[in-house]
């Protein structure tokens, strides 16, 4: 599987005793999938099979995260049902802002690298990268 993204993960997640450490992660893609809608809509089945694991242990993984605050979930039930079409995850809102700037703050290192990599005959430095986002600013 060719992945073209990277996850965070707050310190106040993987911090938190109570989670366990496929919890930790599953938060964290949860929240860079959530950047694009403002909520994830991945199923139990789609993250079970990511992980390798039963879609049971999902849910429960889910449920802790919903219990303990990181995560709500509203669901979409088809026209005068009650079976679910879609379930949505939203992440606590402290979350979201700073996952959206840290991927700004790659992308404008991903830049500088680039800028970096062309104007010099050396290899860039950390100070190339933060000189060039200070120049930027």
């Amino acid at each position: 599987m060719t992945v073209g993204y990277y996850t965070i993960l707050p310190a106040e997640v993987r911090l938190d005793k109570r989670l366990l450490p496929f919890e930790r992660i599953l938060f964290s893609d949860i929240l860079i999938l959530a950047n694009k809608n403002g909520y994830c809509f991945a199923s139990n089945a789609y993250f079970a099979k990511t992980y390798g694991v039963s879609t049971v242990s999902v849910s429960t993984w889910i449920s802790n995260l919903v219990k303990y605050g990181y995560l709500s979930r509203t669901y979409d039930y088809k026209d005068n049902t009650k079976k679910i079409e879609r379930r949505r995850l939203y992440v606590k809102a402290d979350f979201k802002e700073n996952n959206i700037n840290m991927n700004n703050i790659k992308n404008n290192i991903d830049h500088t690298t680039k800028v970096s990599m062309e104007n010099s005959s050396r290899p860039p430095k950390k100070y190339d990268y933060l000189q060039a986002m200070l120049d930027r600013i």
